[in-house]
């Protein structure tokens, strides 16, 4: 009975928090790290939810999540990308500087970002008018409700009052 019911919270918080690393798993459900990996590896083998490696750690998604969303989705669980990426939503087209200018961070760190998010496609650079790129969404709309589910504090919320209901 432990069993299952340990296989359907890990299904349901993958299903909230696509994305989700192996670790944070663990410390939401108060399991051991064995345990959590154990029925991770038996869901895994029996297709009922996606593990990926990146970076030496392991990210859990959904059955049917496409390439173009693992990868929006595992930039939208970064801080920073996620800045970026609601920035770029809120003011459309914007160049590098402005860029650096509305999220406060460093020339250095927004470049190695925007590579990061152009090389999955989520961003594009055009040639404006001035000779300077201009950054901006290639799918604004996905990119939104992205944003959207992956509200941080709101998932924060809901995920800790699901495991609480599930305690009881």
């Amino acid at each position: 009975m432990q069993v299952e019911s340990s296989k359907i919270r890990i299904r349901r918080l993958v299903s909230l928090l696509p994305g989700l690393h192996l670790r944070e798993l663990q410390r939401l459900l108060g399991m051991s790290f064995n345990s959590t990996r154990y029925h991770v590896d038996k869901l895994t083998a029996a297709g009922e939810i996606l593990r990926t490696e990146e970076g030496g750690f392991s990210r859990l998604y959904p059955i049917g999540t496409s390439d173009t969303d693992k990868a929006l989705y595992a930039a939208l669980r970064r801080p920073t990308d996620r800045q970026i990426l609601a920035t770029m939503f809120e003011t459309g087209r914007v160049s590098h500087r402005e860029l650096c200018t509305r999220t406060g961070f460093a020339k250095s760190t927004v470049t190695e970002h925007l590579r990061r998010l152009v090389e999955i496609g989520a961003v594009a650079g055009r040639i404006s008018i001035e000779s300077m790129v201009e950054y901006e969404l290639t799918n604004p709309n996905r990119v939104e409700a992205l944003i959207r589910i992956q509200n941080p504090t709101l998932l924060r919320k809901a995920t800790d009052r699901f495991i609480d209901l599930w305690d009881f």
